[in-house]
């Protein structure tokens, strides 16, 4: 049972990654994560509803989705595709 639900976990954790690619997000972010970097930034973003149907799971979903994405992302080398230059170009904010 254990296995089936890490299987579950990993495989919502892709699909929230594909999402947020097909809406223009970074390869290696999370849509939770992207919204949560929206909502600090003042854009108009779906933390509320996001957090309340991930409640379950955890408290502060995206608040710790984006913790953990912007720690993995400062602390390893970059993507092939998300290099400095491609960054600052694409205007992610990372911060």
């Amino acid at each position: 049972m254990k296995n089936i639900l890490k299987y579950i976990e990993r495989l919502g954790i892709a699909l929230s990654v594909l999402v947020n690619v097909i809406l223009g997000g970074p390869s290696n972010q999370t849509f939770s994560a992207r919204n949560w970097e929206w909502s600090v930034s003042g854009r108009y973003n779906l933390v509320w509803l996001i957090d309340f149907l991930a409640s379950w799971y955890e408290n502060n979903h995206c608040e710790r989705s984006w913790n953990f994405w912007a720690t993995r992302f400062k602390n390893r080398a970059e993507t092939r595709y998300e290099t400095a230059d491609n960054i600052e170009e694409n205007h992610y904010d990372y911060q």
